[in-house]
């Protein structure tokens, strides 16, 4: 069935909920486009909520902070995950696709990102408050057996990753600089 046609079937058809089966396909497609621009996937988030949407953030392997993906890095990224969208028949014709970088204050969801964290400066928000905080700001010295360990103020606190609601790296931009 030619493009058009089946871009005319589609567009009569309302928007399907995004399965894990096509979540994944995205997932590994956008490691694919990744790989081929040597570039490394930092993470994927897919919604149907309203329509799809597709968020995919990127970076360079071994990057210094502040060092992140050219504009038309992800420029390229898109345009290869796009090709992929279009050609497969379980994505809707209508959805938003954004590539990008992570940014200097990036999210860390994965352990590969707590790992990739290791002696930078994290901000936490705990579930269990720490010296009468729910929000800390520390140097990441491990990530071992799913236990963060921060250093705050000269002092050692180990966190279980099961305690952290929220997580990102800090980035000092007044010296542009991470502290």
């Amino acid at each position: 069935m030619g493009k058009k046609r089946r871009k005319e079937r589609r567009a009569k058809a309302p928007a399907l909920p995004l399965s894990n089966e096509i979540a994944e396909a995205i997932e590994a497609w956008a490691h694919e486009a990744a790989e081929v621009h040597e570039l490394e996937l930092y993470d994927v988030i897919t919604s149907s909520a309203g329509g799809w949407s597709v968020q995919i953030f990127v970076d360079r392997p071994d990057a210094e902070p502040g060092t992140g993906v050219a504009v038309e890095e992800c420029a390229r990224v898109s345009r290869y995950i796009e090709a992929l969208l279009d050609a497969d028949e379980r994505v809707p014709e209508r959805y938003v696709l954004e590539v990008s970088s992570p940014g200097v204050e990036r999210k860390l969801t994965r352990p590969a990102h707590y790992e990739k964290a290791i002696d930078r400066e994290v901000e936490l928000v705990v579930r269990e408050q720490i010296d009468g905080q729910n929000k800390v700001v520390g140097r990441l010295t491990s990530f071992e057996d799913d236990t963060l360990t921060l250093e705050m103020d000269g002092a050692t606190v180990s966190i279980p990753l099961s305690g952290v609601s929220r997580a990102k790296l800090t980035f000092d931009f007044s010296g542009a600089k991470q502290r």
